[in-house]
């Protein structure tokens, strides 16, 4: 279970990365996806939460494959997106991962229920804390539509901010879980 959880960590962080050169990404959300599927592909006898979240990665796998083709001018890490078309373009990738983080999160708290060190309690609140801080992204995300591209530029870093605070927390999370679950077998 140990590698598995760090497959997905490596995952998170391929996806959470976003590392260009010239117009190039050199770590493909892609990789990442693949990454969290094998991962999550290994822990989902334990329950449906892994389960879920396995089948989203593998559907953002192949988004991620197919945006490089159908939509390649939308920047999905620029800030802002201008169009409601690129908006709604995106709004499935992001409802996908949300589904991911989601069951990453609840396979955890599931898997590890009652246990005295308290991951259970943890995975509850780093997956509230990720779908707030989503959600506060999105809620904000037909302002930037509206409003001038100066006056949201600080919501958009600051609802950036929180949802890449709330990514890395649920990084650490699969992280410890790794660590107590090998610690668990042994």
């Amino acid at each position: 279970m140990r590698s598995a959880c760090y497959r997905i960590v490596w995952g998170l962080l391929l996806v959470l990365v976003d590392f260009k050169l010239e117009t190039v990404d050199m770590l493909p959300d892609m990789l990442g996806y693949l990454l969290i599927a094998s991962g999550l592909w290994r822990l989902q006898a334990l329950n449906g939460y892994f389960k879920a979240g396995h089948l989203s990665a593998w559907l953002l796998l192949i988004w991620s494959v197919l945006s490089l083709f159908w939509f390649p001018e939308v920047k999905t890490g620029g800030v802002p997106m201008q169009s409601v078309e690129e908006l709604l373009i995106q709004l499935p990738a992001i409802c996908l991962h949300m589904v991911l983080i989601f069951g990453i999160c609840r396979g955890i708290q599931a898997n590890s229920a009652g246990a005295e060190s308290g991951l259970d309690h943890k995975a509850r609140f780093r997956g509230h804390l990720f779908m707030a801080a989503q959600l506060l992204w999105l809620i904000a995300y037909p302002f930037i539509l509206n409003l001038d591209s100066g006056d949201m530029i600080p919501v958009i870093l600051m609802c950036s901010l929180v949802v890449m605070v709330a990514e890395i927390a649920v990084m650490l999370l699969v992280r410890l879980a790794g660590r107590e679950w090998a610690e668990g077998t042994e």
